[in-house]
């Protein structure tokens, strides 16, 4: 794998991100995040519906904890060839290609499974634990780091892509449970304040910003979130949000784009939207499919005012 400098960022400009979950795979009939931690169970206790629905309620992090019987370890390892590369039907694939066509700076993502690179190119694939020659680091981290990938991405037709909380071909970087959520959330608390140090001097000495992580992206960037639901449980992905408003008031913004968010169940989430000062749209939906054409739509539209477009 080598060392790859990323792109400067210039100055005065705002980087544009595609954060993206597994919702848009969902549309696509792919497991859901219930479904994954299901996959955990080892059957070592029978819950009734009643019992499994109150189980639900608690934060995805501790589910997969109970779920596992805190076997997290051996799930991740279990589950994860069933996520490696494989091939997509052709709307899927074709939708999943047109936002990465878009022209975003980088495309983070949630999901530990391949679909974006496979839509890049069809014949993407990787092996567990093995090396990629399409996998890059923009620098060497400390061994936790590394495990988690802060500095590794993927690049293919001229798109990077970064998998924020772990990927299939290396399970020991996929972040499920309790444990590995407030490892991975120690490691970005560290990151932050050399973020917020380079980029202030950066813009002090008004001279371009070379990124090193998708940490520096999500903080610096215009955030485009597609297909993620922003549950409380993301505890990570909060903290940044929080982080950015606090430490990079100037700097981009986040567009969250989900569904049926006016239902009493999403009150949660659109309460903190509001609260973080979200740009965000009341969207009524059935078709999943047409909502994801719907809003790469509403995106294209709004790149057209990105500067150098």
């Amino acid at each position: 794998m080598a060392e790859n400098n990323l792109p400067t960022i210039q100055n005065g400009t705002v980087p544009n991100i595609l954060f993206l979950g597994n919702g848009l795979n969902q549309a696509f009939g792919e497991a859901s995040w219930d479904r994954v931690i299901e996959m955990l169970s080892t059957g070592e206790f029978d819950y009734d519906e009643t019992v499994f629905a109150e189980i639900q309620k608690m934060p995805y992090a501790l589910q997969t904890i109970l779920i596992s019987s805190d076997s997290v370890n051996e799930g991740m390892s279990q589950i994860a060839e069933s996520m490696l590369p494989r091939a997509l039907s052709p709307e899927h694939s074709e939708l999943l290609h047109d936002y990465t066509k878009v022209g975003f700076d980088a495309i983070l993502t949630t999901n530990y499974s391949y679909e974006i690179e496979t839509s890049l190119n069809p014949e993407f694939s990787v092996s567990l634990g093995k090396a990629s020659k399409y996998r890059f680091s923009s620098k060497t981290g400390s061994r936790p780091q590394e495990q988690f990938g802060i500095y590794k991405y993927y690049y293919i037709n001229n798109c990077r892509i970064w998998h924020v909380h772990g990927e299939a071909a290396h399970p020991n970087s996929m972040v499920m449970g309790h444990y590995y959520y407030g490892k991975l959330l120690s490691e970005i608390q560290k990151r932050v304040p050399e973020v917020i140090r380079t980029y202030s001097a950066c813009k002090k000495k008004e001279v371009d910003f070379i990124p090193q992580s998708w940490i520096d992206y999500f903080l610096i960037g215009n955030v485009y979130i597609v297909g993620f639901g922003l549950n409380p449980s993301e505890m990570d992905i909060w903290w940044l949000i929080n982080c950015k408003k606090r430490h990079f008031p100037e700097a981009g913004k986040i567009y969250f784009y989900e569904p049926n968010l006016d239902d009493i169940v999403h009150y949660p989430v659109r309460a903190l939207a509001e609260t973080f000062k979200f740009n965000y749209g009341m969207y009524h939906v059935k078709d999943y499919y047409s909502f994801y054409k719907m809003v790469l739509s509403e995106i294209r539209t709004e790149s057209k005012k990105w500067v150098g477009r």
